[in-house]
């Protein structure tokens, strides 16, 4: 482990040598590990190592806020080595000129480089320079800094400095989306080993990222747009066609649409798109004129009119409508393992690693992932230190939690807060989680808990401050109570060591809704997988979000923890088998009304 720069824990030398070993032979490799294990630097030392001979390493995160873990690494590694990395960031979070300017979405910070970019003093001032040269790691808060001290661009600057970096840290999108040209043509792919971090989630980032969506909010302001800036113009009409369409096929329930009877009644054509995006520019230019940030909700008709155009005739791909959040239209891409499978042959070897990859040859299947290695390592838990109950006589299988079912659940609820400790309530759903919060509420304030609920619309801002009020109860002698819904932020992207949180309940089984696009999901899938399609479209993630959620109370050897699987359906033996090593090593079964804690 040449470039290891810790004292190696128990199995972190095998995966180590098992990660190097398939890069050298050009092998994709998936890796199972528990969070805390050191998958971090563990992977890119043994990357390192493998690279010396030649290539760089891409390291592609979830979220452009997780690009910066593996640079920290990284800067340990290279002590007195010299090895030069960097996090990259896109437009929205580097641009100067759009911060100056109060500009702040991803499609404004856009439009304004691209409009603005001769003109910007900071692009200048960095075209006009020597360029810049750094010989350590730097994260790209750090590479934002130091160009507001020069006025350079940042955007630009970091783009310069990609021909020097050995280790690149990115979001998904530019490995996934057509945002990869501006990595490309200075990091040669080909040459370069791939690391897809919390891996488990690529399957549905990548639907999301081929799909669109349209709102009736925004064809309504589309047409505030059209009246303000081409009142006689041709696209009024077939956009007032559009919204028509879109409350008339909305009266029935969530459901399908045609797109051939969408042109027929709109009179939408090809030749439209580049009407509209001349439109659309003249609102960009008077918007920017105006000091305004340059977005569109034009832009927003004619990109979900390409993509439905584009996509027709797509086996896999469905176009459906729906009414949850207001009327909506979605062309929805369902075709992740065909798009995916052809990405992988871009790298000389890409390392697939998530402390919720098994089963691994399930995830490996649904990402077109063909020839491949594999290493699971057991959790590094203690099985003293934990134990598990789960409850018989509770589900919240159906539509809709009976009241009955909500009364059981909140006895279940109220033995769970006899337990010591912060505690996290994980819900099936939002939906779920607002039938039952009501009750949850009583029973906190009875116990003098102090309660902390994620919401729907809640910023990031303001889940960092909940996070960290929680977090930090136990080190002030008290206790909080965390409910949120599984798959959400806090069950998926927090860590909660030692007292942080000792106690986590399943609050049922986090199945996706049966909604049609759910359903269409499954069919989808068994076509494609006979009889196991909907055990990998339906059952699996479902089994991820429970074990992620499960997962963040485990975060060393020393962690203590109790868990509560309040749905009596995980004694299902699929089900049951999909959970982590560690809450399968000590289970009891309790009935919803016997009054015993975990």
């Amino acid at each position: 482990m040449k470039y290891f720069p810790y004292e190696p824990r128990k199995h972190q030398r095998e995966v180590a040598e098992a990660v190097r070993g398939a890069a050298e032979r050009g092998e994709h490799f998936c890796l199972h590990a528990p969070t805390g294990f050191g998958k971090t630097p563990v992977v890119l030392s043994a990357l390192l190592e493998a690279a010396e001979g030649g290539g760089r390493i891409i390291w592609a995160v979830r979220t452009g806020n997780e690009t910066d873990r593996p640079i920290e690494e990284l800067k340990v590694i290279s002590r007195g080595r010299g090895i030069f990395g960097m996090s990259f960031r896109g437009k929205k979070d580097m641009c100067l000129l759009a911060r100056g300017m109060g500009v702040s979405s991803n499609e404004g910070v856009s439009n304004l480089c691209r409009m603005k970019r001769e003109s910007c003093p900071y692009f200048r001032n960095l075209r006009r320079s020597e360029g810049i040269e750094l010989e350590h790691p730097v994260s790209f808060s750090e590479v934002l800094d130091i160009a507001s001290k020069l006025s350079f661009c940042p955007y630009f600057m970091q783009i310069s400095m990609l021909d020097r970096a050995k280790v690149v840290s990115l979001s998904y999108n530019y490995i996934l989306s057509p945002l990869g040209w501006a990595i490309r043509h200075k990091v040669r792919f080909r040459e370069s080993f791939l690391v897809v971090d919390e891996a488990h989630n690529v399957e549905r980032v990548a639907k999301e990222l081929n799909s669109r969506s349209l709102s009736l909010v925004s064809v309504e302001r589309a047409l505030s747009e059209i009246d303000k800036y081409d009142p006689r113009g041709s696209l009024r009409g077939k956009v007032s066609s559009l919204r028509d369409f879109m409350i008339n096929v909305a009266k029935g329930e969530d459901g399908t649409f045609s797109l051939e009877e969408m042109l027929s009644v709109t009179g939408f054509e090809p030749e439209d798109l580049r009407k509209f995006h001349e439109l659309i520019d003249i609102v960009y230019s008077d918007q920017i004129r105006r000091g305004k940030e340059p977005r569109s909700y034009l832009n927003s008709v004619a990109e979900f009119l390409l993509t439905a155009l584009e996509k027709y005739g797509e086996e896999g791909v469905a176009y459906l409508y729906s009414k949850e959040d207001g009327i909506n239209l979605e062309v929805w891409d369902m075709r992740a393992r065909e798009i995916l499978s052809s990405l992988w042959s871009d790298f000389r070897s890409v390392i697939f690693m998530s402390g919720t990859l098994e089963p691994i040859d399930a995830f490996a299947e649904t990402v077109g992932l063909e020839r491949f290695s594999k290493m699971s390592v057991p959790s590094i838990a203690d099985p003293e230190r934990v134990s598990t109950a789960i409850v018989k006589g509770v589900s919240t299988k159906g539509e809709e939690l009976s009241a009955e079912m909500v009364r059981r659940y909140l006895r279940v609820v109220r033995s769970f807060l006899e337990l010591p400790g912060n505690l996290a309530i994980f819900t099936a759903s939002y939906r779920v989680q607002e039938e039952v919060i009501d009750g949850i509420r009583d029973l906190a304030a009875d116990s003098g808990r102090r309660l902390f609920i994620e919401e729907r619309e809640m910023s990031g801002d303001e889940a960092s401050s909940m996070l960290r009020e929680f977090k930090n109860l136990p080190r002030m002698g008290k206790e909080g109570l965390l409910v949120a819904p599984a798959g959400g932020r806090f069950a998926e992207g927090a860590d909660f060591p030692g007292e942080e949180l000792e106690g986590v309940m399943l609050l049922g089984i986090p199945f996706d809704r049966l909604t049609t696009k759910t359903r269409l999901q499954m069919e989808y899938s068994e076509r494609l997988y006979g009889r196991r399609g909907r055990y990998l479209a339906y059952v699996v993630p479902a089994m991820r979000r429970s074990s992620q959620a499960l997962g963040r109370a485990i975060r060393s050897e020393e962690d203590e923890a109790s868990f509560l699987l309040a749905d009596e359906r995980f004694l299902r033996r699929t089900y049951f088998s999909l959970l982590p090593d560690f809450v399968r090593w000590n289970v009891r079964v309790v009935r919803w009304d016997s009054g015993a804690s975990v």
